[in-house]
């Protein structure tokens, strides 16, 4: 696996929070502009994965009262929340270990950095996300696996599998906090039971002692 630092993880995928917000702002707008045209922010995934919006309605026979109230974008975020965590759900039935969880989430921010959860629903995005994972962990589990497991038709996550790999810009290695973590803590445990010279990083002497 290439390094981090010279990764597309590191070059293309690391925002600050104003950042996050602005595009989180931008994708929110684009779903409000779209039930303005379209009477729906659900865009249409066809088998071969490409993406169209229903016919536009007449304005003559829009009724406003009709239409869907649109979220704001705490709302939105509420429902990103609700989702990552029915995400771990499935990976923890289906007994992941957890890279492929750990991968999973990040597609799944990334793929809300580009759309609104009005525009894709998070639950079809959660599981192309999970399947996604599987694959590029190389755990291979099916379509029809997946889908089975938790009572969802396989053929949705077949359907979303382009459009999220579009999103995230064929981005799909990934560095999963975790990782760096679990070596610290091997680093640690050696430095305990061993004569093996334990060096604290800078930042951790500088927190312990501070």
């Amino acid at each position: 696996m290439a390094d981090f630092h010279t990764s597309t993880h590191r070059a293309n995928w690391i925002f600050s929070p104003q950042e996050l917000v602005e595009k989180y702002k931008a994708a929110n707008q684009r779903a409000i502009q779209a039930l303005e045209k379209y009477g729906t922010t659900q865009m249409e995934v066809d088998a071969d994965g490409s993406l169209s919006y229903p016919e536009p309605i007449a304005r003559d026979n829009a009724d406003k009262h009709s239409r869907p109230k649109p979220l704001n974008i705490e709302e939105e975020q509420f429902m990103r929340v609700f989702y990552e965590n029915k995400l771990r759900e499935v990976c923890s039935a289906f007994y992941f270990p957890n890279k492929i969880q750990a991968t999973a989430l990040i597609y799944f921010k990334r793929f809300y950095l580009q759309w609104s959860v009005m525009e894709h629903h998070p639950k079809h995005i959660m599981l192309t996300c999970v399947y996604a994972a599987c694959k590029i962990e190389e755990n291979h589990v099916s379509a029809e696996e997946l889908g089975k497991g938790i009572s969802q038709d396989h053929q949705m996550i077949l359907n979303y599998e382009m459009i999220v790999s579009q999103s995230l810009e064929f981005d799909l290695i990934v560095y999963a906090p975790y990782r760096s973590v679990e070596g610290f803590v091997n680093d640690m445990e050696v430095g305990l039971v061993t004569d093996y010279p334990f060096v604290l990083p800078s930042i951790v002497v500088k927190y312990i002692y501070k």
